[in-house]
């Protein structure tokens, strides 16, 4: 579903990767979305169940990712920042927010 070196997609039939699909028909990603990333897709793409909990994930933004990579690129591979949408395949409830920072801090004193 996207150009993301760790999980690049490639076209079944041809066995194409969509990264080089989209460089020879560099119109199908309009023109909006063909100026703000350079001719590429760079998403990745997960299916993710949540019939267990989920780890928490903290991001940085689009310059910090793209100064922590300059910085140190062993340990920061991606330059970009990682927006992430969740879409419900079917009925789940889902908890989202954290403890109270009072109390937050309490657990971290307490360890």
């Amino acid at each position: 579903m996207g150009t993301h070196p760790r999980g690049a997609s490639v076209i079944a039939k041809t066995n194409t990767s969509l990264e080089q699909w989209i460089s020879q028909n560099p119109e199908c990603l309009g023109s909006k979305v063909m100026e703000r990333f350079s001719g590429k897709l760079p998403f990745l793409f997960k299916v993710l169940s949540v019939n267990i909990s989920l780890s928490i994930q903290a991001h940085p933004n689009k310059a910090l990712a793209e100064e922590l990579h300059r910085r140190d690129a062993a340990h920061y591979a991606d330059s970009n920042h990682k927006p992430e949408m969740a879409i419900a395949l079917s009925a789940f409830e889902g908890l989202c927010g954290f403890r109270p920072a009072a109390e937050i801090a309490e657990h971290l004193q307490s360890e």
